[in-house]
């Protein structure tokens, strides 16, 4: 739902779009004019959340809805859900995992560094 501001503002545009046009319009009818509409149907679901909202904020609104009281409004169909249709179901066998060996890892030997030889002099002191 958006502000105050643009509620009125909204529906402001909407009650004079309606009169001009005659009658309060389906929703299909509504997009067909898309270049003579007031509000884009974008902008109708941010601020009413989808036009029956903006219709039903239009009719009980203090200001614009006594304007729009005599235009015919549309009755908005239910939509219909289409029926859930269920797959019969079947078990499904379980396989048990068939165990796995692990490799076992080879050792290889680390070659050892034979000690550097370090000549010392001697000294006489």
């Amino acid at each position: 739902m958006a502000n105050k501001v643009k509620i009125n503002k909204a529906l402001k545009q909407l009650s004079k779009f309606f009169l001009e046009k005659g009658d309060i319009l389906t929703v299909d009818q509504y997009r067909d004019c898309r270049g003579s509409a007031p509000i884009l149907g974008s902008t109708l679901n941010e601020i009413f959340g989808g036009y029956d909202g903006a219709i039903h904020a239009l009719r009980i609104s203090p200001q614009f809805g006594p304007a729009v009281k005599h235009l015919f409004i549309p009755k908005v169909k239910p939509a219909v859900k289409p029926a859930e249709i269920k797959a019969p179901v079947q078990p499904v066998p379980v396989e048990k995992p068939v165990p796995v060996e692990k490799p076992v890892p080879v050792e290889k030997p680390v070659p050892v560094p034979a000690p550097a030889k370090v000549e010392v002099e001697k000294k006489d002191g």
